[in-house]
């Protein structure tokens, strides 16, 4: 890695006819110092000139929920070198920052990976997406919906396991919330500042009631492991998948990859949660490789198969091979939503949910200038991270 970036001045850069939405015409975005400075049709353009020739411009993307790329895996955090090579990748494809996650493992193993990332986000290298922290997806997660996950790795949240991970600052915890101990995890993962969601779960609408009682905010992939609507005698009753959807205040993220969920799932989605939905890309060490490609979600052994991650030998996704920017073009390009609704899922909304919404995922002066630019195909054609350029490549 690079020697820490946030103290070095960057250049001012102008971004020069740039069609963002809610404007009738191109503005001028200009950049100092890694934040916006001005943007409007009149604003002069200062010091470098990138003339973005009309082109959509939108905030960079913000995936909170992703594993890997190009080959390479979060779990590896202690080669620095792979880190770097995710995050330039995902830079490249538009992505500027993201939340690492991690698959459950050994609880210490777990811990040294999250305290690894943290050093490096604190030093983010020039030129790369910018890491705001870990994930935890596990492993305090229901067996019957380990998915991807390595059964013998799950475990109750109780005890010095949960202190353990909690000490180490992990930014989001998911967790299954009927296991027992859930509540009070929640409670310990909150106090020091981490998301908590539901995910991997059996979990009824008592066990989801009680835990947003205790701190939980979000859930995890909709419709990948979570129990669904069961009939016990002549009732139905309501699994978290429903509960999910029909909750008050609880945001949710979806896979949108065109592979995980099918077009009339993701509809379901978005009427439920029309303000409360974000996209994530989940995506893995395959992301980016050809197919028959291998990789490992900790212990998990996976490929690519048919443009998705699949556990080799079960009948069960690994998670996905595209990145953000593949989730936003299906989104709207393949399913034709409108990008007043894509572009919240994809930007300002996943940096709310991480409390980072003053800096990340907005075109507005005092954001950081982190920008996507789109060829008519929506493919990348520029990123600016902390108005650093990053071209495709």
């Amino acid at each position: 890695m690079t020697a820490d970036t946030s103290t070095v001045r960057s250049e001012q850069v102008s971004l020069r006819g740039a069609q963002i939405v809610g404007a009738a015409r191109p503005v001028t975005i200009v950049v100092d110092d890694g934040r916006i400075t001005a943007i409007g049709e009149n604003v002069q353009p200062v010091g470098r000139i990138i003339d973005a020739e009309g082109r959509l411009t939108l905030p960079g993307l913000v995936d909170i929920h992703i594993h890997g790329a190009a080959g390479q895996s979060f779990e590896d955090a202690a080669d620095e070198a792979s880190i770097k090579l995710i995050l330039q990748h995902l830079a490249r494809r538009g992505v500027t920052s993201v939340v690492a996650s991690l698959a459950s493992n050994d609880v210490a193993t777990m811990a040294e990976i999250v305290r690894s990332l943290n050093r490096l986000r604190d030093r983010p290298p020039a030129g790369c997406a910018q890491l705001l922290g870990v994930h935890l997806e596990g492993p305090f997660l229901a067996a019957t919906q380990a998915g991807a996950h390595a059964p013998a790795a799950l475990r109750a949240p109780e005890g010095e396991a949960v202190e353990l991970l909690a000490a180490a600052g992990p930014a989001m915890v998911t967790l299954a919330p009927e296991l027992p101990g859930a509540q009070e995890a929640i409670r310990s993962f909150a106090s020091v500042g981490a998301v908590v969601a539901a995910g991997h779960s059996n979990a009824r609408g008592g066990d989801l009631a009680m835990a947003a009682d205790a701190g939980l905010r979000h859930i995890t992939h909709l419709w990948s492991g979570q129990s669904g609507l069961v009939r016990e005698g002549p009732w139905r009753v309501p699994g978290l998948l429903e509960e999910s959807l029909a909750s008050g205040g609880l945001t949710a993220e979806v896979i949108a990859d065109g592979k995980h969920l099918p077009p009339v799932l993701l509809e379901i989605a978005r009427r439920c949660l029309p303000d409360r939905l974000i996209a994530v890309s989940d995506a893995t060490p395959g992301a980016g490789m050809p197919e028959g490609w291998r990789y490992r979600l900790a212990d998990v052994e996976c490929e690519v198969r048919d443009g998705v991650g699949v556990v080799i030998g079960a009948d069960a996704f690994g998670g996905s091979t595209t990145t953000l920017e593949g989730m936003f073009a299906h989104l709207h390009r393949e399913l034709g939503w409108p990008l007043e609704d894509v572009v919240p899922m994809v930007a300002g909304r996943p940096a709310q949910i991480m409390g980072r919404g003053r800096t990340k995922g907005a075109l507005r002066v005092g954001a950081d200038a982190d920008v996507l630019v789109v060829d008519d195909d929506l493919a990348p054609w520029l990123t600016l991270v902390r108005g650093q350029d990053v071209w495709p490549g």
